[in-house]
């Protein structure tokens, strides 16, 4: 048998060396998958967090509980104070859309929006008017956003 050469030793090293770093890239990718994953998961429960903190002050609030109730029979049933209570409820549960909207689109929640983005949209069709929305929209700068505010409203 004969003896390699330090030329092809070094080949021979540069080989096993590409098959590293190969390795290495797709440990890599595995490990990025499931920080995305883990992300992902922390994004939706801080979603979930958030709009069960507004449900549950709403319901540790009777006040505001009755006004929300009124709203939904017509806004003509409150009277000007109430109607800015109701509209800084609906602004705290619109920023919340907006809130996943933005974590959306910079990507920091995947394509799967896990009915998130249905929630918001009824939601929006059961406690928004027109006119509120028109009253509160200045509040929110994002034409994507806004648009799909606009699309829940008109459906």
């Amino acid at each position: 048998m004969r003896k390699l050469s330090l030329s092809e030793w070094a080949s021979f090293a540069e080989i096993v060396g590409a098959f590293a770093v190969v390795i290495s890239l797709l440990l890599l990718v595995s490990s990025l998958d499931k920080n995305t994953a883990a992300i992902t998961m922390q994004v939706d429960d801080a979603t979930y967090e958030a709009v069960r903190e507004v449900k549950l002050s709403l319901l540790n609030n009777p006040e505001l509980f009755d006004i929300t109730m009124r709203a939904a029979k017509g806004l003509d049933n409150l009277d000007e104070t109430e109607l800015e209570k109701y509209k800084a409820w609906l602004h705290i549960n619109l920023d919340l859309w907006e809130r996943r909207y933005d974590w959306k689109s910079t990507g920091l929640v995947g394509d799967e929006d896990k009915g998130w983005n249905d929630y918001f949209s009824a939601w929006t069709k059961r406690y928004v008017t027109r006119e509120l929305w028109n009253d509160l929209k200045w509040q929110f700068t994002d034409p994507g956003f806004n648009k799909q505010v606009e699309q829940a409203l008109s459906e």
